[in-house]
This record gives C-alpha cells, sequence and structure tokens, in this order.
C-alpha cells in the first residue's frame, strides 16, 4: 500500500489522498484548495497524477475544500464510481453546480480585467457542463455497510458528525497476503452538537488519515453559543436594531435557523421575523429537511414536542430561495 497526499498536508484545503494496492489506485476525497486566486488557480488546474489511471473516488462529504475538484478530475479522464453517503451525494448536487457557477463567473470576471490590459483570457478550471458529468458517477452507501472500492479493498462509512451525510471512511485492505485496516477521519465533528449525532469512535485500525485543523482550540460549548445568540437577539429588540449574520450555507445556516426556532419556541426571544437570503442554503435545508434519520435525540426531540415536525420551519421565517428575490 502505498499513500500519496495531494492536498490538506501542511495546508488546511485541497483534501486529496491517493492511495494505491495491488497496482489500482483510489482516491479520499478530491477538494478545491482555497486562498489567493492565481496560486489556487494553478495548484487546481493541475494534477500530479493521471486522471483516468484512478479506479474509485471514495468522498467523506460535500463540502468543497473536499469535493469542489471531482469536475475537474472527471474533465482530465476520470470515470470511475464516486461512492459517498446519501445525504452527501444530494448536497454535493448541489454546491458542485454551485462551485461550477462561481469558477465560470469567476473566469469571467478575470477575464474583463484582463482585456483591459491586453492579457490573455483564462478557462474556467470547469464549468457546469462538467459538473453534470461528474455528478452521473456519483453512487451512495449508507452507514455501517461494507461495500468494494476496488479489488482487495472494502470499506464501511461511520458518522463524522461535522455535516449532514459526512463519514468516517474504514478500509480494509488485503494485499500480497497481508490485512491492513485503514481509517480516514474527512473532517470530525463535535460531540453535543445541534442536529446531528455525534461522531463514532473508531478503534483497531492501523493506519489513520486524520483531519486536525482544529486539533490544538478549545471551541465554546453549543449551549454558550446559543445564549449568545439570545443576548444579541435581545439587545436588538431593544434598540429597534436588526441582526445581519452571515453564514455557511450547509450546516452553520440550520443550526441558525434551528437555534432561532427554539428561542422563539421557548419564549427567550421575542416572535421576530428571519430571513435566510441564500438560494443555496435554502436547497440546502430541504436536504436536511429529508433526513431526520440523521438527527440527534434533541432534534428529534424539539420536533415531537414543539408541535411542528419541521425543525427548520416556523411562521416567522421567509426563505429566499431564489436570486431575484435575494437581489429585491
Amino acid at each position: 500500500m502505498e499513500i500519496t497526499f495531494h492536498g490538506a498536508a501542511q495546508t488546511v484545503t485541497g483534501s486529496q489522498h491517493l492511495v494505491q494496492v495491488n497496482g489500482r489506485k483510489f482516491l479520499l476525497d478530491c477538494g478545491l484548495f482555497q486562498g489567493a486566486r492565481q496560486e489556487t488557480y494553478y495548484r487546481n488546474q493541475h494534477f500530479l497524477y493521471e486522471a483516468r489511471s484512478v479506479d474509485t473516488l471514495v468522498l467523506s462529504h460535500a463540502h468543497t475544500d473536499h469535493a469542489g475538484n471531482i469536475p475537474n478530475l472527471v474533465k482530465n479522464g476520470f470515470s470511475g464510481p464516486i461512492v459517498t453517503t446519501p445525504a452527501s451525494r444530494e448536497l454535493s448536487n448541489y454546491m458542485i453546480r454551485d462551485s461550477a457557477r462561481i469558477q465560470e463567473s469567476d473566469a469571467e470576471f478575470v477575464n474583463k480585467r484582463k482585456l483591459r490590459h491586453n492579457g490573455p483570457p483564462i478557462e474556467p478550471l470547469y464549468n457546469t457542463r462538467d459538473a453534470e458529468a461528474a455528478l452521473k458517477l456519483f453512487s451512495s452507501e449508507p452507514y455501517n455497510r461494507l461495500f468494494e472500492v476496488i479489488p482487495g479493498v472494502t470499506a464501511q462509512f461511520y458518522e463524522a458528525g461535522h455535516i449532514l451525510g459526512s463519514a468516517i471512511t474504514v478500509l480494509d485492505i488485503e494485499e500480497r497476503g497481508q490485512r491492513v485496516r485503514l481509517a480516514f477521519s474527512g473532517d470530525l465533528g463535535r460531540k453535543g452538537m445541534p442536529i446531528l449525532r455525534d461522531p463514532t469512535f473508531i478503534a483497531d485500525v492501523d493506519y489513520l488519515i486524520m483531519e486536525s485543523t482544529y486539533g490544538d482550540r478549545l471551541h465554546k460549548s453549543p449551549d454558550e453559543a446559543h445564549n449568545r445568540l439570545r443576548q444579541v437577539m435581545l439587545s436588538a429588540v431593544e434598540r429597534g436594531g436588526k441582526v445581519i449574520i452571515p453564514s455557511f450555507a450547509v450546516g452553520r445556516a440550520q443550526e441558525l435557523i434551528y437555534s432561532l426556532h427554539l428561542l422563539m419556541d421557548h419564549g427567550d426571544i421575542p416572535h421576530l421575523p428571519v430571513y435566510l437570503d441564500s438560494p443555496l442554503a435554502v436547497n440546502i435545508s430541504t436536504v436536511f429537511r429529508a433526513h431526520r434519520e440523521l438527527f440527534d435525540t434533541g432534534a428529534l426531540s424539539f420536533a415531537r414536542t414543539s408541535g411542528n415536525a419541521d425543525i427548520f420551519n416556523f411562521p416567522e421565517l421567509t426563505y429566499v430561495g431564489s436570486v431575484d428575490e435575494s437581489k429585491a
């Protein structure tokens, strides 16, 4: 077995790990490097291996730094299966299409500047056609069920607790009569976070590839964050003001909506108008609704006792679901 790290090593983004076993190759994630435009464009554009030589891609979750370069991999010749959890597959439908639109608009912006200085135009890293071609290769496997990656390698997904559908991948590898167990953590969530179940504890592995971006940081507890949101909302009401909260479309937006729902339902803040102004976050929320089986006991209990089975909806909430509405 040989493992080559092509990203997320000595840097945070661009998760991409190539594993070679028995003369075959598979990838763990294929994410975008994110940062300075010129540097990341070059790093994302060039793979240090032949894309067509990869047999299978195993995807831990749908975040762009883990899945965002898949269309470029397909554009460069990869045609094998892309295996992930059902929820990650559904999230990827939105995330990868959105990333393709960003690549196209970013190239258009750069080319307008280049035109003014008689510079050569650039092509987008990939386009919507490449994204659609990539999405056709996706398949899904549920948590805790064995599946074959390549001959001699089987895998199982376990809860990672990072975002909806995120997975720890445990691989059983047989090569030259020897068996090795390799685990890839992907991005790990914390225990006790709202909505999602805790990450699974993985034992009895020979090798562990582990995400450690926040390995030396102490986070505030979810209860502290929830109470801080309550204080901010009450302060804004007292001043007659408005609260604008920038948020990631996947995970954070849903946590905020859920927290506001809890605060209003429990009488901790007045019933206030709330707008989720993000077409992508609106679409992502539909995927969350479709996967209640992945919610933790707290979220399921609130859905039962509040009289509202949809924890991401309440009378004061308006979803802004189109670009035109968002601009209005």
